[in-house]
């Protein structure tokens, strides 16, 4: 339900640039009036869309049938509960995630219109998956962290383990929906990619290639009303497909909602706080926690328009559980020694939520960990064939000795071995 404000506040502004997938822009925390007669919003202007799914509902499953076409399925439950805590306590998960600098690294790029400037320094503790675009899942960056350290091994944001702002937030429906994937193209509204569900009764136009195209469509008053239905778990995304920027949020708790007497909304005393992956450091911090993670910033109603902010649901905070899908990570067959042993592979590992990496190790009598390669960077592959992508895998290994090959799978969600076989390389 949302917050309506009846007594008056005074807010510090706060000023910072930070961006996310190209977009600059001050986030600040907007000085409130204090001469205006505000009264509640009432309840018929809140969404009924409250993401809780009835308990004692099944999900669908893979039938008996359709797991006998595998070698090996491995299921994940669903998460229990309203899908709108799942999702922001997901992204309060990767925000969270404490981790120390291995050897100093940067994340840096430039484009056009925005760019990427961030040193990690050796021994320095940070806390969140860090800015990049690999699309990696929080059990993927906590695997890759060796006793609580993590190092790149270049400064390309396509390189170092990381999310971006659109990534993180696929991560996080990812726990429950795979219809919503990709990248910020499918949730731009208008575009025949678009995933996403409108959030109030605003108008798209034609082809829209910005956001501002929509909020001139509308104007204020819409918009406003618009940001009124927001509630916990939505999404609110500014575009532009011209400059290839975009930046998105997620609520973290309802929007806190103020009208005057005549019950139109007074957008500068109107706020949401959100949760948010961005290019930049956290300035606002005063506990000394070093993160490029925005967690409980809040923004007026005003900041939001000016900045082409529209407001986005998903379908699936709606859905009954009967329509929900049960994730699971399948291996069509077992990995062959004697396939292996001619440095090739004969599997396809397949999900029915978006693939977040496969990973083989091998292994050599020792036990010591001679070859690794990961597939990463997915944004929604729901099938790979390991002979296309894994066999430089091999390409160190000598002939005549003994190794073990270790396959396994990640989505979103969690990850699980799949498979492992002995092998001579001939």
């Amino acid at each position: 339900m949302k917050k309506i404000g009846s007594v008056l506040l005074v807010l510090m502004v706060v000023v910072l640039l930070v961006a996310c997938s190209g977009d600059s822009e001050k986030v600040e925390n907007d000085p409130i009036e204090t001469n205006v007669d505000d009264t509640a919003a009432t309840e018929e202007d809140i969404a009924p869309n409250d993401g809780i799914i009835p308990d004692g509902e099944e999900a669908i499953r893979l039938s008996a049938e359709q797991k006998a076409k595998y070698y090996k399925v491995v299921e994940f439950m669903l998460p229990e509960g309203n899908f709108r805590d799942v999702i922001v306590d997901y992204m309060r998960k990767q925000s969270s995630i404490e981790w120390v600098c291995g050897e100093d690294f940067s994340v840096s790029e430039e484009w056009d219109h925005w760019g990427i400037a961030l040193d990690f320094k050796k021994g320095q503790t940070y806390y969140g998956i860090p800015y990049a675009d690999t699309k990696v899942s929080y059990i993927q960056f906590q695997n890759a962290l060796v006793d609580g350290t993590y190092t790149a091994k270049s400064s390309s944001w396509k390189t170092v383990y990381g999310v971006q702002c659109i990534s993180s937030i696929m991560n996080s429906i990812q726990q429950f929906d795979p219809t919503v994937a990709g990248t910020s193209n499918e949730m731009m509204p208008g575009t025949k990619e678009f995933q996403a569900v409108i959030c109030g009764d605003y108008k798209i136009p034609k082809s829209p290639k910005r956001t501002l195209d929509i909020k001139e469509a509308n104007g204020e008053e819409v918009m406003y009303k618009a940001y009124m239905q927001l509630q916990k778990g939505d999404i609110i995304m500014t575009r532009d497909t011209l400059k290839s920027t975009s930046h998105f949020r997620v609520l973290v708790e309802d929007p806190t909602v103020y009208t005057n007497a005549t019950g139109k909304v007074i957008p500068s005393r109107c706020s949401v706080k959100t949760i948010e992956q961005t290019n930049a450091f956290d300035s606002q911090r005063t506990d000394g926690v070093k993160t490029t993670w925005f967690v409980d910033h809040i923004y007026s109603f005003t900041k939001l328009y000016e900045t082409n902010y529209i407001p986005l649901t998903l379908a699936s905070y709606s859905k009954p559980r009967s329509e929900m899908e049960v994730p699971y990570i399948a291996l069509d067959k077992a990995l062959d020694p004697e396939v292996l042993a001619k440095k090739s592979f004969d599997n396809t590992v397949v999900s029915n939520f978006p693939i977040r990496y496969i990973d083989i190790e091998i292994i050599d009598e020792s036990g010591t960990v001679v070859s690794k390669l990961p597939k990463i960077n997915m944004p929604n592959t729901r099938e790979i064939e390991l002979k296309k992508y894994m066999t430089t895998v091999f390409k160190d290994l000598e002939s005549g000795k003994k190794y073990t090959l270790v396959l396994s799978a990640g989505i979103a969600i969690d990850s699980c071995e799949l498979d492992r076989a002995e092998f001579v390389l001939s």
